[in-house]
């Protein structure tokens, strides 16, 4: 970063301010959005402000000399741009440093992220057991929201790592949607009948992975936390990772053990499935994990400086109706074992045949549209 203002201070800075009608030194008006030094923050309600911002944010990578962005070809793709500048609230110079680590991120952790895509058995793995689930429907402030029931993992199966790999995959889907850029997430944990087996698995280096980027190098806001029924040694792990934690992303971490009435204060019933004692549609990890499947398929592959790859494939899956019932609001498991659970624990499941066709779409829109966005 130092390389870089020291040079951008000089000519590239003057010759954009030139264009856009700043003149001044130290703080400014810029249209509606306000400068004061390095800091430039713009209104994401107002389309010309976040063009402005765009157009720093471009004159930044053209003029940075960081080794992260010698290769600049994203610099011409403005929707992978403006996911950074929504998940740092228009705040240019913070995004473009966000835009450094997610960078830095992928080239450190090239050997993780590679075939990140779900078309990779382990990670259909973790789908189909709801690592990580997405609702269908957006909560009051209109954020997508993230479920997780922790006593499903099959930690035999995929790995810690793998569920990350997962979630990173979802994340990048979910924020091509630009109302999920600018409203962010909520994750809900629900840590009933998870056993203290599972939790031996728990790796300490990859949820210190995991913390690094999802907080410091993803383009993602995350609104809040929500543990509920976690045991005593889940808190234990907690308090060893929370020195890794911002105090921002500290004081979203909500844990409500039992008592689901609080978790139903910060995010509405409705929405909920039947599994958190909502009121919202069962919980079937199988919705998110279909879409995901057609989306690879249909789209076109994404730019080599995004994470995730499209690997096209000869065979298709079957459509699998199922109806997994996911905890309780007693606590109790359910003791069935569907023969959809049976084909994701055998470890040389067969190739599937046939995209499954899921008719609950998430209530997205699929364009660029700017709707409801939240604080």
């Amino acid at each position: 970063m130092s390389e870089f203002y020291d040079d951008y201070t000089s000519n590239a800075r003057h010759r954009h301010y030139q264009k856009t009608g700043y003149h001044g030194k130290g703080a400014a008006i810029y249209g509606s959005g306000k400068m004061d030094g390095e800091k430039m923050t713009f209104n994401k309600h107002d389309a010309n402000e976040r063009y402005r911002a765009l157009l720093i944010l471009k004159d930044l990578i053209g003029a940075s000399r960081d080794l992260a962005l010698r290769d600049k070809s994203c610099y011409s793709d403005d929707e992978f741009l403006y996911r950074f500048l929504f998940a740092r609230k228009f705040n240019v110079t913070e995004a473009f440093q966000l835009l450094i680590n997610y960078q830095l991120y992928r080239q450190k952790n090239h050997d993780i992220l590679q075939r990140l895509c779900v078309l990779d058995d382990t990670i259909q793995m973790a789908l189909r057991d709801g690592f990580p689930g997405v609702l269908k429907n957006r909560d009051r402030r209109g954020r997508k929201v993230l479920v997780f029931f922790a006593s499903n993992w099959d930690y035999t199966q995929y790995s810690l790592l793998t569920v990350y790999r997962a979630m990173l995959l979802t994340l990048e889907k979910l924020i091509e949607n630009k109302q999920n850029q600018a409203n962010g997430f909520v994750v809900i944990v629900d840590w009933t009948n998870f056993t203290l087996k599972q939790s031996a698995h728990l790796n300490p280096k990859i949820l210190k992975l995991m913390i690094e980027g999802l907080q410091d190098s993803f383009p993602v806001r995350f609104k809040g936390v929500h543990f509920i029924g976690q045991p005593w040694f889940v808190e234990a792990a907690l308090s060893v990772i929370k020195p890794f934690l911002n105090s921002k992303t500290r004081e979203r971490i909500k844990l409500h053990g039992s008592n689901l009435s609080t978790l139903h204060e910060a995010v509405a019933r409705d929405i909920l499935p039947p599994e958190l004692c909502g009121e919202g549609p069962q919980f079937n990890p199988l919705t998110w994990y279909h879409i995901l499947l057609e989306s690879s398929q249909m789209n076109a592959p994404p730019p080599h400086y995004c994470i995730t790859q499209t690997i096209p494939y000869s065979k298709s899956p079957p459509i699998i109706n199922a109806n997994i019932t996911k905890g309780s609001c007693n606590n109790n498991n359910n003791n069935n074992t569907s023969d959809d659970e049976m084909l994701v624990k055998s470890s040389k499941a067969q190739q599937y045949k046939g995209i499954a066709k899921c008719n609950n779409l998430i209530n997205d829109s699929a364009n660029n549209t700017l709707l409801n966005f939240s604080e």
